[in-house]
């Protein structure tokens, strides 16, 4: 009897999945309600999630290396913050007006992240994003927005190139050219080429994903913190982090306390509440953050940015992004979470190295660990901690391949497959199961010639 196929046995295993699925197609446009959770030949969908595990439609447990898209670091369902949720559940979820909780929250937030002088809560990163974007403007009275190539800023039509090359053109169908005519796109870690770029100063902002792109993919070397910091400073720029996936991961202050270099502005998402959906927030430096400040009437028309937002610091995401928050603060997750990450990151690395496949594992000096399959000219050259080469190549067919391999051995990651989001709470059985698993993975791609 023929081997089956790892596509043939995804099918067989993930029945009903692939049935769901299909019905999916009839009622959502593309299946999925995320362009993320899109993959060949179907996606798996779950039932429920607690700690580290995560179970779907046909019975079948996993561990889950993407934890709400790398927003809990606490795993899923965490004892604490379930209790946070109930308790404020039975007191209402939305008022009308303000929530006593905002203080607290917003105060936990002003404590742990450096450029937190203000915090204006919103309903998503993406928002924070939006709201950004419009404070730089109106703060510096300069159109221009810096972007960095292969980073990611959310939906927001402004933000939709530099993504995916090529990076002057935006990734999605119904983005007005104006949109984005003002949006720049720079190669990172070259000081000379942002400087250029600044020298005219009509930039408001220059915006990074404080790790690097896509988390950690092309990372940012150490130094060009500084840099940048220094840069904006000198003509009269803003900077802004994306931390929506950083802040309260790679430290409890997010990668601005790690690295030292504080912001003007920072952008926070789902990391504030564990992934309580409807949160977020754009906090800052209280000369920038005054843009939102009421004042006289012509101030009020022409030069105040105005934000809404019914679920705006609503009370259920207050009461459990104060809980989570607590937690957090303690350091000791940061600190379990990272440890983690090295574990799986030296493990996974023994597998590569065992079938001399050429490539890499790293963590972008966190706790979220990447993998690279392939030659690089920098291998054997660095730590395997932060990657600066933007030429590596990933591509998305070996990145699903491997997605589905680890979803048959009992391992959900993002559904590129490259990347896997480390928790708190995974334990030293998940992460040696998940190292056999990337072995076991490795040796089918060989024998399907995916390698």
């Amino acid at each position: 009897m023929a081997k089956l196929s790892t596509l043939q046995r995804y099918e067989a295993k993930f029945a009903k999945s692939k049935e769901m699925f299909a019905r999916s197609e009839g009622m959502v446009p593309r299946g999925v309600a995320h362009d993320a959770w899109q993959v060949s030949p179907f996606p798996l969908f779950m039932t429920r999630a607690e700690g580290s595990h995560i179970w779907d439609v046909d019975g079948n447990e996993f561990i889950d290396y993407f934890g709400g898209h790398g927003g809990k670091m606490l795993g899923h369902a965490h004892p604490v913050v379930i209790r946070a949720a109930q308790e404020q559940l039975g007191r209402g979820v939305q008022f009308g007006t303000c929530c006593d909780l905002m203080l607290d929250w917003a105060g936990i937030i002003q404590k742990l992240v450096p450029s937190a002088e203000r915090v204006e809560f919103t309903n998503s990163g993406t928002e924070a994003i939006m709201l950004g974007v419009r404070l730089a403007r109106a703060y510096t009275g300069r159109k221009k927005i810096i972007r960095f190539q292969f980073h990611f800023a959310g939906a927001y039509d402004a933000v939709t190139v530099g993504y995916k090359k090529p990076f002057q053109v935006s990734v999605s169908g119904g983005i007005l050219p104006s949109a984005v005519e003002d949006t720049i796109v720079l190669p990172m870690n070259e000081e000379a080429v942002l400087e250029e770029a600044l020298r005219n100063r009509d930039v408001a902002a220059v915006m990074v994903e404080a790790a690097g792109a896509s988390s950690g993919v092309i990372g940012i070397k150490p130094s060009f913190y500084q840099t940048m910091r220094e840069l904006t400073e000198k003509y009269g720029s803003l900077l802004l982090f994306d931390e929506i996936v950083t802040g309260f991961r790679y430290s409890p202050g997010g990668v601005q306390a790690a690295v030292g270099v504080t912001p003007d502005l920072t952008t926070l998402g789902k990391g504030i509440t564990g992934v309580m959906p409807g949160a977020g927030a754009i906090v800052g430096k209280k000369n920038v953050m005054e843009m939102f400040l009421f004042k006289d009437e012509r101030w009020n028309r022409y030069k105040r940015v105005s934000h809404f937002g019914t679920f705006n610091a609503n009370p259920l995401c207050a009461a459990t992004g104060i809980a989570y928050l607590n937690v957090i603060a303690t350091g000791q997750p940061t600190r379990d979470a990272n440890r983690n990450a090295r574990k799986l990151r030296d493990g996974m690395q023994v597998k590569l190295d065992e079938r001399e496949i050429p490539g890499c594992i790293y963590d972008s000096n966190f706790s979220v660990v990447h993998a690279y399959l392939g030659k690089c000219d920098l291998q054997g050259k660095c730590d395997r901690v932060v990657c600066v080469n933007a030429g590596k190549e990933r591509p998305a067919e070996v990145g699903e391949a491997l997605y589905r391999n680890l979803a048959l051995h009992g391992v959900k990651t993002a559904t590129r497959g490259y990347d896997l989001f480390l928790s708190a709470v995974h334990t030293e059985g998940d992460l040696q199961k998940t190292i056999d698993a990337f072995g076991s993975s490795l040796d089918t791609l060989l024998e399907e010639k995916k390698l």
